[in-house]
């Protein structure tokens, strides 16, 4: 169980401080992945206001990601190290906040590309250092609500409630402005999480090992190896429909942009649901079958938008069924937690998540672009389909964890 849990009053079930942790962590990660889209989010005005070419907006992006994966693969580890979760939670988040409201002074694209490649350097150990103080405090029956829980931040804050309030903000004054308030929020969070976040001792003297003697430890484990290989799976199917399924439905099928529009907003708003709702069935059926289960849902929409472009059911499961965001607890958090000792939890998320956002998030898309350039779009999406298929299978070897953690957090390696 989490720690103090069995003395601690509950609230709705969660024990006090677990509950405070899992929904601080909730706003948090929303604001700060705010943060990191709010680029995307006003790109029009941006570009028009400093005069970004094409490949200079391409480069922004490949910078704040390859940022956000160095900051997940190395300065995680070296963070975890220290034994001090809390701090550098809070540091980091000051620091995306600060960086991406320092967009808004930027003059020239090369200043803008500088401050957004610190804010995805100060992003990428936050989810990391977040899932492996949370989940110290879960209790095994908790593990995956609670992932699915902070998962869901990003669709409520950054998504439902963020992207209208910047693009709002943008169109009412100006896309500096929309820079500066969502940092500013961040920081502000960041500062009072101060005062209701604890730092909870987790790192035994005789566990200050270097990042290369964990991550040789790390990789003694069969489910985390497969967990780098389905988060790049994942990575690759999510970065593909991202990109792609609103020039599929304008280019490829004819929809009105603003069909497209309306696509992607229900598409976020069934997100919120499937955060919860993917975790949470693995508690039922465990981790394996759920993770078989919900990659060959996710199969079912480029193989349906591929086979029958014009049908009703290719809208439909693009906006209501696919859910791949929602997998990415399982590999980032849910599975490793249930598999190592919680003192290699972050740096294994963070190891996971970095490698998984440099091949699927920067790599995949150059070649996914020049698939769709010989080969068409519907040919893009068709791969995802296959990947999706290839990531079930691989999900058949996953050795189940449901149940394990309490067990796991006891043990040393």
């Amino acid at each position: 169980m989490g720690e103090l849990e069995a003395t601690e009053k509950k609230i709705f079930g969660w024990g006090k401080y677990e509950f405070t942790i899992l929904w601080w962590s909730f706003l948090i990660w929303g604001l700060v992945f705010l943060d990191r889209l709010v680029m995307p989010f006003t790109a029009p005005a941006v570009i028009a206001d400093l005069g970004i070419t094409e490949v200079q907006y391409g480069l922004i992006n490949a910078f704040t990601t390859g940022a956000y994966a160095i900051g997940a693969i190395f300065i995680t580890g070296a963070l975890e190290r220290t034994g001090k979760r809390k701090k550098w939670l809070i540091i980091l988040c000051i620091g995306a906040g600060a960086f991406s409201a320092l967009g808004a002074i930027t003059q020239d694209v090369w200043q803008l590309l500088a401050t957004r490649a610190m804010v995805g350097l100060c992003e990428g150990p936050i989810a990391p250092l977040i899932f492996a103080m949370l989940l110290k405090e879960s209790s095994s029956k908790r593990v995956a609500v609670n992932s699915g829980i902070v998962n869901m931040g990003v669709a409520v804050v950054a998504s439902l409630i963020g992207a209208p309030l910047v693009t709002h903000i943008a169109t009412a004054t100006n896309w500096r402005l929309a820079f500066l308030v969502p940092g500013l929020l961040s920081i502000v969070v960041a500062l009072l999480m101060i005062r209701f976040i604890q730092e909870r001792e987790y790192l035994k003297p005789e566990f200050n090992e270097s990042m290369f003697i964990r991550f040789l430890k790390m990789l003694k484990y069969r489910n985390v190896v497969l967990s780098f290989v389905l988060g790049i799976l994942t990575m690759c199917i999510y970065w593909t429909m991202q990109l792609y399924a609103v020039r599929f439905f304008v280019e490829v099928v004819g929809h009105p942009l603003i069909n497209a529009g309306y696509f992607i907003s229900i598409h976020g708003a069934t997100s919120i649901l499937w955060t919860v709702l993917v975790p949470k069935i693995s508690d039922f059926i465990g981790r394996k079958p759920a993770l078989v289960l919900w990659f060959l849902v996710v199969a079912c929409t480029p193989f349906i938008m591929f086979g029958a472009p014009l049908s009703f059911a290719a809208v439909l499961f693009y906006s209501c069924i696919l859910m791949t965001g929602s997998i990415v607890p399982y590999f980032q958090a849910i599975i490793p937690s249930e598999t190592l000792p919680n003192y290699l939890l972050g740096t294994a998320s963070g190891l996971i998540l970095g490698v998984s956002e440099i091949v699927g998030g920067s790599a995949w898309p150059l070649v996914a672009g020049f698939i769709a350039r010989n080969s068409g779009i519907p040919n893009v999406i068709l791969v995802a389909g296959f990947a999706a298929v290839i990531a079930a299978i691989i999900s058949l070897f996953v050795k189940e964890t449901r149940g394990m953690k309490d067990e796991v957090q006891n043990m040393t390696v």
